[in-house]
């Protein structure tokens, strides 16, 4: 009785059982449906900032472009250094009694529910830049904290390989139809209120945050995760003495941690590819409603209207979903990639030219970027959960959350720096912000939006295309890797690998396969067993 009263008291076990029967269960498409809503999470807190903030900034809140830009990079550094925490955060909250009642990533996917409200306070008309600047720091870092957790779930839920591709395909669906959602209601709301009125933008966000409230309970109700038990847990304390020389863990063991991930060759060609593809899509999507309003002169709700073709997302995912298991990953960020660089030579184009149908020509330019820019959203976060099971067969660990801190840390010092290189090149080219939009812009300034859209985006996916041209992760890689680090959890031998086998966990990992000291010490410890 007791022991009894003690398992329901540290709550390892009971969690444990509800878990572990949990994991049995297969994912279809509610399952997938319930972990990809999420994604409005960071589009109700940061989706409608990309497309609207800064235009926000320099049109009711009396901010210069340059202004808002650094309030942008401020935030991220901010959100950049709290979100590289935040994985080893939700990895190690087991040890507390919270952590084990919840669950290490479930328990931040409950707090993000009544946060998303907070983002409301950034649409406020008329404040100061120290309240900008304050308001912004919070949504993004509560944005990030709470969501890096749940971008570990796939890894968690399920190793095979369908399985996860459904997950993020459902995911990025939804995230396009959120996405689409983010310019349509603004550009509805648009049409209600005159044009200096800030009302809307503050309206639609008060629309998206309370949706977005009841779908993050979805997401804790219908997804589970693996539980630390006991035995786990003491293995893992062991290891990490071992790893830091017998000492707790401390700042200068963690940093050597973060930077340990860069070891997987294909960890440091993904991130090259995200952090260069989304510095472009920053690029645009800060730049693109000046570009519709003081270039082509026309209004928000245009703009808005072009955005909300975004809806070819869903279409688009569904269709990368099945040609990712048939095709490699490199093939679809090239095929995406092209697309989009034929948008941005197009907006040059237009905006030079001034053709006839010009809105055809934008509907054109505006389909193909679309089409590229989810393709693009979509195989980073498809491939994303892979990545920890080749640093696996390296470690013998399981470091989803290190991972996604990382990539997020990446993610943020990236687009925190697309946001200042654009709103510093408007004040360069003396940029002048207006309370209606209607001021007329110098020459200056409407060539340097062009040459953003245009030339800053073409020149950083070009760079994106020079990574994914040298990725060589896809299902059949894959499979060969997961099948390998299979063997060896299973005390294969690593003397019995296959010279094919070990050529593709080489080429994967970019670590020679006889130097990987986890494996050799259980060779050691055990006779071999073959496979």
């Amino acid at each position: 009785m007791d022991n009894q009263k003690q398992v329901v008291h540290d709550g390892w076990d009971e969690y444990a059982n509800k878990r572990i029967y949990q994991s049995r269960e297969p994912i279809g498409i509610w399952r997938s449906l319930g972990f990809g809503v999420f994604s409005f999470f960071s589009i109700s807190m940061q989706g409608l900032v990309g497309a609207w903030l800064m235009f926000f900034y320099t049109t009711f809140a009396g901010l210069t472009a340059g202004q808002g830009a650094t309030i942008f990079l401020i935030g991220r550094v901010a959100d950049a250094i709290v979100s590289l925490v935040m994985g080893n955060i939700s990895d190690n909250i087991y040890k507390y009694k919270l952590g084990r009642m919840f669950g290490r990533r479930h328990i931040f996917i409950l707090i993000a529910a009544p946060s998303v409200l907070v983002a409301i306070t950034m649409w406020v008309a008329g404040m100061s830049f120290w309240y900008y600047l304050v308001t912004y720091l919070i949504v993004t870092v509560l944005m990030s904290t709470l969501q890096i957790p749940w971008e570990t779930l796939p890894n968690e839920m399920t190793k095979d390989f369908n399985e996860r591709t459904k997950m993020s395909t459902t995911q990025m669906v939804l995230a396009g139809l959120g996405g689409m959602l983010t310019q349509f209601v603004p550009a509805q709301l648009f049409k209600f209120f005159p044009k200096t009125s800030p009302e809307p933008y503050i309206l639609m966000q008060v629309i998206f945050s309370v949706a977005t409230f009841f779908l993050v309970l979805v997401t804790y109700h219908t997804t589970w995760e693996h539980f630390v038990t006991k035995a786990e847990a003491k293995k893992l304390e062991a290891e990490a003495l071992a790893d830091n020389n017998g000492q707790k863990p401390n700042l200068k063991s963690e940093l050597k941690n973060y930077f340990s991930t860069f070891k997987i060759k294909t960890f440091r060609l993904h991130m090259g590819i995200y952090l260069s593809s989304y510095f472009a899509t920053i690029l645009f999507s800060t730049v693109f409603v000046y570009y519709i309003v003081y270039v082509l002169k026309m209004s928000t709700s245009t703009s808005g209207f072009l955005q909300s073709l975004s809806i070819v997302s869903i279409p688009v995912t569904i269709i990368a979903g099945f040609a990712v298991t048939k095709f490699t990953y490199r093939s679809l960020y090239l095929f995406g990639y092209s697309l989009i660089l034929i948008s941005a030579a197009n907006w040059a184009f237009v905006a030079l030219t001034r053709p006839a149908h010009m809105m055809v020509w934008l509907i054109v330019g505006m389909s193909f970027y679309e089409v590229g820019l989810y393709i693009l959203y979509f195989a980073p976060w498809n491939v994303f959960p892979f990545i920890p099971d080749l640093d696996t067969l390296v470690t013998g660990k399981n470091r989803a959350g290190l991972f996604a801190s990382v990539m997020t840390f990446i993610n943020q010092i990236s687009q925190g720096l697309a946001s200042v290189v654009a709103g510093y090149l408007l004040d360069f080219a003396h940029f002048r912000q207006s309370a209606s939009g209607a001021v007329s812009q110098p020459a200056s300034a409407t060539n340097m939006i062009i040459f953003i859209v245009s030339g800053g985006v073409g020149f950083m996916i070009l760079l994106a295309m020079f990574f994914a041209a040298r990725f060589h992760l896809s299902k059949k890689t894959f499979k060969v890797l997961a099948q390998e680090l299979g063997r060896l959890q299973k005390g294969g031998s690593m003397k019995d690998v296959d010279p094919h086998t070990k050529a593709v966990c080489e080429d994967l990992t970019g670590v020679k396969y006889d130097s990987i000291d986890f494996w050799k010490k259980n060779d050691q410890a055990k006779p071999s067993v073959k496979n």
